[in-house]
């Protein structure tokens, strides 16, 4: 709470703690004795802990300070990346997350080398044109330097096509040639991919983005969120433009391309600026190019707590359920495996073990820490795309025996279209025949952390029905203690016509 405050609603406030911004926010309005009661961001609220100098600032002066005690811990707080302890801000899509502020110089050098390597590389491969966007292109533009705040690097490309069908598979095919080039890739949705350049076993050192702009009847498309009339967007012929003193590809217009994505104030600096995406250019966003990310950044920083904290490697109950019942020297998938411990407990019990999720950090520490035989085999698959569950399919076929399916609480994570492709797997693997599915799932409580949910309770009717769409029953086992239950242990079976 600020007491006492004449700062103008809308007007941007930065917060410190212990004397670094840590949060920069539109100032609400006053209350009746013309207080501003500020609620921490979600993101943020659950890392409070010790003390600090907390200190609000409004157009560059000092308009509140105070030491705080967010708990007993006698501490001073920090604001720090798990296992390298760079610092961290809330970025503006509210999440934790690092920026160039405050770090060596020699990182946005090295940013700025990937870049230049990386639009040479898909010129020469492919003929794919890469240009500066988004941060990348409004920094030097406006301020004639990148943004202080910003944490990567944007690129995109003009597709030549106008259906989307022929987009996406141009998109996929530039990931194919990157992952031959020695890239490491995640991909947001199917007019955006991500290149990953590790900082250590569970981190990141910095990332750049390609985003797939492209016209279809009339409309520009800048992926995920710009929608104009085309003639109101011009990029090519791409002209040299100056970033941090290097010449890298840019717009014809730039002002046209800013102007599409951050709308007509883009020229006038906005700390709190925060997207807004047309609902007309997220529905075509959505069904033409999809969205395969969904809470994986979250789950990766969930990962990286429980590390930095030292993970145990503790047993869920329907492992031990699973382990009990399963045919000796069985082979199983574990979906959504995280940290490992369901799968290594599986393998220590003579079981093969396929163990996937799509957190890296949690992955990379499962194969240094568990993977120490044979037994288990730890993979990245994102199981709300077809390609990586079709994939999955192939990998168990390859495996030459009859696979059974363990998943903890997995469709409490999952978004519709993580739960088809899911069922879609698990109902291949149970064509052979003695094979099962171990399946627990949350059906009520309020699981989850305060910025994200972890995961969402089922409804247990929509499940079997679920269930039932993909020629699948359920078998209820034991539920988890006396009274109203909180999650259902099952096996599941193909249906026999």
């Amino acid at each position: 709470m600020i007491p006492d405050a004449r700062i103008p609603s809308g007007d941007a406030l930065s917060v410190l703690l212990g004397g670094r911004r840590i949060w920069t926010v539109r100032a609400p309005g006053a209350d009746d004795d013309g207080a501003l009661t500020l609620p921490w961001p979600a993101s943020l609220a659950e890392r409070l802990t010790g003390r600090a100098r907390l200190a609000v600032e409004h157009a560059g002066r000092e308009v509140a300070a105070a030491t705080v005690a967010f708990d007993d811990h006698p501490t001073d707080f920090g604001l720090n990346e798990p296992g390298t302890g760079i610092p961290l801000v809330v970025n503006k899509w509210g999440r934790i997350a690092r920026s160039f502020e405050g770090r060596d110089a020699s990182l946005l050098e090295q940013v700025l080398d990937e870049a230049e390597r990386l639009i040479e590389v898909l010129h020469r491969t492919l003929g794919i044109d890469l240009f500066v966007t988004g941060g990348t292109l409004l920094g030097p533009v406006r301020d004639g330097r990148i943004l202080a705040h910003d944490d990567d690097a944007d690129l995109a490309y003009f597709s030549g096509h106008t259906n989307p069908s022929d987009i996406a598979l141009e998109s996929f095919r530039i990931e194919r040639t990157l992952a031959e080039q020695g890239y490491e890739t995640v991909r947001h949705s199917s007019g955006h991919l991500q290149l990953l350049f590790p900082g250590g076993t569970v981190t990141d050192s910095f990332y750049l983005d390609i985003f797939t702009y492209f016209e279809c009847d009339g409309w520009f498309y800048g992926t995920f969120h710009a929608r104009e009339r085309a003639d109101t967007v011009t990029l090519h012929p791409l002209k040299p433009l100056s970033v941090n003193g290097r010449m890298l590809p840019g717009p014809a217009e730039p002002a046209q391309l800013l102007t599409a994505i951050y709308g007509p104030s883009w020229a006038v600096p906005d700390p709190t600026f925060t997207f807004a995406t047309p609902p007309a250019a997220f529905r075509r966003y959505y069904w033409w190019l999809n969205h395969f990310d969904v809470d994986r950044e979250n789950w990766e920083d969930h990962h990286r707590a429980e590390i930095e904290a030292g993970p145990g490697i503790t047993p869920s109950d329907l492992a031990v359920s699973a382990a009990q019942q399963l045919p000796p020297s069985s082979t199983v998938l574990d979906l959504g495996c995280g940290l490992g411990a369901d799968a290594r407990y599986l393998a220590d019990r003579g079981h093969r073990v396929l163990a996937v999720d799509y957190s890296r950090p949690a992955l990379a520490w499962a194969k240094e820490h568990l993977a120490h035989d044979d037994g288990v085999r730890f993979e990245r698959a994102n199981l709300t795309m077809a390609r990586h569950a079709l994939h999955l399919r192939k990998r168990c076929a390859e495996l030459d025996t009859t696979v059974h399916v363990h998943a903890n609480h997995l469709f409490n994570a999952l978004n519709p279209l993580g739960w088809d492709t899911t069922l879609m797997l698990v109902k291949h693997l149970l064509a052979a025949p003695g094979s099962t599915a171990f399946l627990e799932v949350g059906v009520a409580g309020a699981e989850g952390s305060a910025s994200w949910m972890e995961y969402q309770p089922v409804d247990w009717t929509r499940f079997q029905e679920q269930l039932h769409r993909y020629s699948l029953s359920a078998e209820e086992q034991d539920d988890d203690g006396a009274g109203e239950a909180t999650s259902r242990r099952v096996l599941v079976r193909r249906e026999r016509a």
